[in-house]
This record gives structure tokens, C-alpha cells and sequence, in this order.
């Protein structure tokens, strides 16, 4: 199992919120060739099975990210399985609690907004998400993935492909789908960005071979003057650097079913539950991290985000005026009108006391731990 954040994030809500819910998508042949009509038009064909929406409601997210004030809107990613992971319907809810508590840490329900949709038309079970990036109640901008981040999401990821023996997409025993090659720092940099955007797309879905990888470079301004059986060379026609990408994903007959197929035949697929990276690593050491990366964030967020009880679609309102500065109280302290999209560097302190990583009530308990003096949990689904 995976986690991935997606890059993208500006902009209206019916992009990313469309795209989770569509039934439709582009229809392909055996040869991963679009299919297209007399007119050239490419055609569709439906996900099945449908996506599924398991927590939140597509059209408040859409409608939230349209009202969000900040140069960036939304955060959207996905947790991704391996075909033979098989998370049951309960280990996929444990999923997606476990990564709410760790991204609206120290947060109230009515002060966020969670849109989770499931897809498995690949054949591998996807858990979809989309945030808006805005506390409901204050209307300041709420990012879930701060500088630093990725370790906070590879301590969640490890502790939950621990526990159920499901991938590790960081084994050592695991092909590199692309390889890097040492080159000056500006063309590494530039070529580093390009395999970024299309590991975004590839997981999301939206390519699944060479001729839609080349179709989404081209549609993006680069140009392809050279296609070898084993690498793509692409061109920046305004500066004409070039950068050559190789690697699985970049060959000729390459495939997102054979990407997944190649893993699932690995030696450490019929091994016993883990991987060779955590074997020496016990589940309780990696819980105490996913655990102290939760409390760092709940502290951060409960100084930044106080919650104040009330209406919180009026707060919400209240506070959109002051973020678009058409509220004429919404001066700072220093006389000056609060910058859009600012983000504030997250803490650096992190607990050791005996609250540490302790979960919100209505987040449910943290995977593989019972709940303390046999409380309840709320499970938070829609």
C-alpha cells in the first residue's frame, strides 16, 4: 500500500471532485490506443465497477473548494493497494481514520471537510481523496501535507503494511519503475519535475501507457523528438533543454496492468506479512511513530485552528469576507489586511507525555490499539 499526495491543488472544485465521481473515462483498445470515432473524437466507456463514495458528500466538497479564498483550493491524493493486498471493507475504514486523525489532528468534525471515493476498476482497490484546503470555522488556510510531511505519511503507511503484511512500495526488493541519471543540477531538477507530474497522472489513473504518457507531454507544451524502444526524449521549446527519461514506465510496451503484474509475481509477495525493509522494525516501535507525528500535528493545530463553538456555516461566511478583505474589521493588529494562501511553518515540539498520540473521540482509536477506560468509538463517515 501506498500513500500519494497529488501536486495539483488550484483552482475550481469540479475538476478534482468530478473526476473521483465520473462514470466515464476515456475508452482504449488492446493495444492501449484511444478509440475514436469517424470524427476522430475520442470515445468513453464506463468505470466498472462505478466509483464509490464513502465518506463525505461531492457536491459541499466542490462547493467549499469553489468558496475557498486561497491561491491554493484543494489537496488531493490517494492510498493505493496492490492487487493481492485485498483490505477488507473494515481494514479500508481503518485506513481512512487513520489518515484523518493524522491530517486534522486536534481538529472537530464540523471544522473540516473529507470527500473519500473508492476505485477499484484497475483491478486494485484506490481510496481516493480531496480535501479543501480551509478550516471551516476561521476560513484560514488548512494544509494537510506542511513542509515535512512525507514523513508523517511513510510513518502511517509503514505502521498499516506492518500490520497486515500488505506492500511495501519501498522494499528494496522492488524494480525501480524510473532511473534517475546523474546529470547538472538544472537539468536534474527540470527532468525530476516532469517524472513527478506523471507519476501523479499514472497513479490517478490517467495514464495507463506510452501513447497517453506522449499524448500528456505533448498536450502540456513539450515537444518528443525522439521515442527509443526503451526511453522518451523530451523538449522544452521555449528554452531547448532536453532531458531524456528512462525507465520501466517510459518503454515502448509498457503498461499500468503490467506494472502491477510484475509486482505481484516479486519473491517478497509469498513471503511472510511485512517486507524485508521492516522486518528488523517491531509494530509497536512504528505505531509510536505514526503516533508522535500525530500529536506534533495536533499540537500545531490546535493553537492555529481554536475552535469556538457555534454556527460554523455562519463562521464560515464571516470569515470568507475577512479573507477576501470586503470586511472592513478585518485588519490585523499591525494595520494590515491578511495575506491570501499564507501558510505558517508548522511547530517543531513534539510531546512526550502520556497523552502522547492520543486519538480525537470521533476519530476512532489508532489501528491495532484498544480504546482507553473502554470508551466508545465514533467513526467518522458520512
Amino acid at each position: 500500500m501506498l500513500i500519494k499526495l497529488f501536486r495539483s491543488g488550484k483552482g475550481g472544485g469540479s475538476a478534482p471532485v468530478d473526476y473521483l465521481i465520473a462514470s466515464h473515462v476515456l475508452a482504449y483498445d488492446g493495444n492501449r490506443d484511444l478509440i475514436r470515432d469517424d470524427a476522430g473524437v475520442p470515445l468513453m466507456k464506463s468505470r466498472d465497477p462505478l466509483p464509490e463514495v464513502l465518506a463525505g458528500d461531492p457536491d459541499h466538497t466542490r462547493a467549499l473548494i469553489d468558496a475557498c479564498p486561497h491561491a491554493w483550493t484543494y489537496r488531493a491524493g490517494v492510498v493505493s493497494f496492490d492487487k493481492d493486498d485485498h483490505p477488507t471493507d473494515e481494514q479500508q475504514q481503518a485506513v481512512m481514520d487513520a489518515f484523518d486523525e493524522l491530517a486534522f489532528a486536534g481538529l472537530d468534525r464540523d471544522q473540516v471537510d473529507m470527500l473519500w471515493v473508492r476505485h477499484s476498476h484497475e483491478g486494485r482497490v484506490e481510496l481516493h481523496f480531496c480535501t479543501p484546503r480551509m478550516e471551516l470555522t476561521s476560513g484560514k488556510s488548512l494544509n494537510i501535507s506542511p513542509p515535512g510531511y512525507q514523513k508523517a505519511m511513510d510513518s502511517l503507511r509503514d505502521m498499516l503494511n506492518k500490520e497486515h503484511g500488505w506492500a511495501d512500495p519501498q522494499d528494496p526488493s522492488r524494480s525501480q519503475d524510473i532511473k534517475q541519471l546523474p546529470e547538472k543540477k538544472l537539468r536534474a531538477q527540470g527532468r525530476e519535475d516532469i517524472q513527478h507530474w506523471l507519476e501523479d497522472l499514472i497513479v490517478a489513473g490517467q495514464i495507463s501507457s506510452r501513447p497517453d504518457m506522449v499524448a500528456a507531454l505533448e498536450g502540456a507544451g513539450f515537444e518528443l523528438p525522439r521515442q527509443g524502444k526503451t526511453y522518451l526524449t523530451v523538449k522544452d521549446p521555449d528554452s531547448g533543454t532536453r532531458w531524456r527519461l528512462k525507465g520501466d514506465i517510459f518503454h515502448a510496451d509498457w503498461t499500468r496492468e503490467k506494472t502491477a503484474e510484475r509486482a505481484a509475481e516479486r519473491d517478497h509477495r509469498a513471503s511472510a506479512p511485512g517486507s524485508e525493509r521492516l522486518a528488523a522494525r517491531s509494530h509497536s516501535d512504528l505505531r509510536d511513530e505514526y503516533r508522535a507525528h500525530v500529536e506534533k500535528r495536533r499540537l500545531y493545530n490546535e493553537q492555529r485552528y481554536p475552535h469556538v463553538p457555534g454556527n460554523a456555516e455562519r463562521d464560515l461566511g464571516k470569515a470568507l469576507e475577512v479573507e477576501r478583505g470586503t470586511d472592513p474589521s478585518a485588519e490585523n493588529k499591525h494595520g494590515g489586511k491578511r495575506e491570501i494562501g499564507r501558510e505558517e511553518p508548522p511547530t517543531e515540539t513534539v510531546s512526550s507525555g502520556p497523552g502522547l498520540g492520543r486519538p480525537d473521540a470521533w476519530r476512532g482509536s489508532v489501528p491495532g490499539e484498544p480504546v482507553n477506560g473502554g470508551a466508545k468509538s465514533v467513526q467518522w463517515a458520512e
